[in-house]
């Protein structure tokens, strides 16, 4: 009886096709961090790199989508969802501009 790894036994991991190349220059010591980084991790430094941008990226971009609001700010938008104003003429014209675009409803 032959035992049997893992690997042999896991499921295919599909990856996504890195297509783009993008060139920059380390500090010193940066490049020592990142080669540190790399003999105790055991991954290769473009993986390195390229979790670090993903997880930066997604996180800038997360902050962007963020709203912080005041106390008082945040006391009026609740007073506008429980009692909403009726639409203005504005408004109205702004609803037949998006519905004329091809919006999904």
């Amino acid at each position: 009886m032959s035992p049997t790894t893992n690997s042999a036994k896991a499921p295919r991991v599909r990856r996504a096709v890195k297509r783009k190349r993008i060139a920059f220059r380390l500090t010193d010591e940066l490049a020592v961090g990142l080669q540190r980084a790399d003999a105790i991790s055991g991954r290769n430094q473009s993986d390195l790199i390229t979790e670090a941008i993903a997880e930066k990226t997604h996180e800038i971009i997360r902050m962007g989508s963020l709203l912080e609001l005041t106390d008082r700010d945040m006391d009026a938008l609740l007073a506008a969802l429980a009692a909403p104003p009726e639409p203005n003429a504005a408004m109205l014209r702004a609803v037949a501009r998006w519905r004329e675009r091809g919006s999904p409803v």
